[in-house]
């Protein structure tokens, strides 16, 4: 990691968890009610079925975009995941001390790079059950590479994740009901300075 994120008094919002467990749908809702601001990661993975219109959370790039965003050093750090040939980049982030929270989608074994660059954060897992997920990635037209892939990893993953998280959430009821719980989780965390 080359460059540093500004330094600001209120946390970055970190969410993790394994694919489908429900991640992209809470950071939409929160982003929505005005709670967070998204900083996407930028990637060379073709888009999925629900993202054809775009993406809040990632920005669709060739390989040779992706090359130059990285030659132009507007790219933090780089990382491929799950074995497969993608790439990820998170950017320099500008955050801020006022209006809705800064907030990044990674995956667990990211946040030790992810500290290197960014002083204060909160990290939120999310997670579900593994045949629900599996339904999820089915359902969003993960290709049968990706989602054996994506399916070993998840167990690892969420290990790994609860070890780092200051909170998890089992995303085992309503989205609304999810996203009350990390709306009231957030209030109380960052008005109690609860983070790295």
């Amino acid at each position: 990691m080359s460059a540093a994120a500004t330094s600001t008094a209120r946390p970055v919002l970190v969410f993790i968890g394994p694919s489908a467990s429900g991640k992209s749908s809470v950071v939409r809702e929160l982003h929505e009610a005005g709670t967070i601001t998204v900083h996407p990661t930028w990637t060379t993975r073709l888009r999925r079925i629900d993202e054809s219109e775009g993406s809040l959370e990632h920005r669709f790039v060739s390989p040779t975009e992706f090359d130059e965003l990285c030659a132009q050093g507007f790219l933090l750090d780089t990382v491929a995941m799950f074995g497969l040939p993608y790439r990820y980049g998170l950017p320099a982030l500008r955050v801020s001390d006022t209006g809705p929270l800064d907030a990044v989608m990674l995956r667990a074994p990211l946040i030790a790079r992810f500290a290197e660059v960014v002083p204060r954060f909160l990290v939120y897992q999310i997670e579900d059950h593994a045949d629900r997920t599996r339904a999820r990635l089915i359902a969003r037209g993960c290709p049968a590479s990706d989602l054996a892939a994506r399916i070993d990893d998840n167990h690892n993953e969420i290990a790994a994740g609860r070890e780092l998280a200051d909170r998890v959430f089992v995303n085992d009821g309503s989205l609304n009901d999810l996203v009350a719980r990390i709306t009231s989780a957030l209030s109380a965390d960052v008005l109690q300075g609860a983070m790295r």
